[in-house]
């Protein structure tokens, strides 16, 4: 039986060629959220979530 609980791809971001800005990547292959174009590996770096949370208005 295989083990269901598996760990999802770890968050990174990269810059989109085709939608010019800056996505998080959560997928493996890596893809782009917003227009599915595939992604250079190369080009992926960690992203560190910012600390604190959401900002208070």
């Amino acid at each position: 039986m295989a083990n269901e609980l598996t760990e999802p791809p770890a968050m990174q971001e990269s810059d989109c060629p085709f939608c010019e800005r800056p996505v998080l990547v959560y997928e493996d292959p890596p893809r782009c959220p917003l227009c599915a174009c595939p992604l250079d590996p190369e080009g992926m770096r960690p992203y560190d979530f910012p600390e604190g949370g959401v900002p208070a208005d």
